[in-house]
């Protein structure tokens, strides 16, 4: 027996996954004890998540447990069975290097389960273009940054990268992978988890600069101050910018600074194409 069949059989062992119609999913009930958190809680930020009727659907099982009682009896209690897509969605709120690190167990466990589901074509096979290492340095670069603002090592953010969007090495991914990775880090560096918002919120003096960099950015382009701010506070899941969590105002520079970046390229395209 290999190393590595050794580590997916001690990851197994501490994340407990079932099957349902041949997909692995984990309940809400493992994903509340091992990252210590109250069930009832774990049920209150799944039913928060502002996610469409058919996603939720997909990727979120309705079901039940039976939990004991002090008289010997048992009741039943709702709970979820979750897909990978949902763990991982559900789990971009849960912050710390603990959580972490049992993001990427839960995400190697989901790895290990579905390898053992992939069945080899028989003959033949899909042929896919690989990223150039161009692009993927490109992503990197981004990705890095991320785990900056997070708070966590390149090693740990890349292996929770590489569990989301299901590659075994981000350097050896192809362009339809890549594309999922951008969106996968997008979201991850603009939306504000649903239990931060309005918690331990930016006070004035801390958003001034932020404010500065609208005006700056309305300066630059086409659009009011007003609009930058309900796009970018829309792109963050956050009412405005009095909802903004301290942990998330780099975040939020990082935002602006984007879309000023943005519009001063086609501010400059457009000058270029007009001489």
């Amino acid at each position: 027996m290999n190393k590595k069949t050794n580590k997916n059989e001690q990851i197994s062992s501490a994340v407990e996954l079932v099957m349902e119609n041949n997909q692995p999913m984990v309940s809400s009930l493992v994903v509340a004890e091992l990252f210590e958190k109250q069930h009832k809680h774990v049920l209150r930020d799944i039913r928060d998540l502002e996610i469409p009727d058919s996603y939720r659907e997909s990727n979120f099982g309705p079901t039940s447990i039976e939990v004991s009682q002090p008289n010997g009896g048992t009741r039943k209690e709702p709970s979820f069975n979750m897909t990978r897509d949902g763990f991982s969605l559900l789990a971009m709120g849960f912050t710390g290097k603990k959580a972490m690190e049992w993001k990427i167990k839960f995400l190697e466990a989901f790895n290990a389960m579905e390898a053992k589901l992939t069945v080899p074509p028989v003959e033949g096979k899909i042929q896919y273009k690989k990223a150039t290492p161009e692009a993927v340095k490109s992503f990197e670069g981004m990705a890095r940054y991320w785990c900056y603002l997070e708070g966590f090592s390149w090693e740990q953010g890349k292996r929770q990268i590489e569990g989301a969007i299901r590659v075994s090495d981000i350097y050896e991914i192809d362009v339809q992978a890549l594309e999922s990775a951008w969106m996968y880090l997008n979201i991850s560096m603009s939306v504000v988890p649903p239990k931060l918002r309005g918690v331990d919120v930016c006070s004035v003096e801390e958003l001034a600069p932020v404010y500065g960099l609208f005006d700056y950015w309305a300066h630059c382009g086409q659009r009011t101050r007003e609009e930058l701010l309900a796009d970018t506070c829309g792109k963050m899941c956050i009412e405005s910018l009095e909802d903004l969590p301290k942990s998330y105002l780099p975040h939020a520079v990082s935002l602006v600074w984007q879309g000023i970046n943005s519009e001063s390229g086609r501010a400059n395209a457009l000058k270029e194409a007009s001489h």
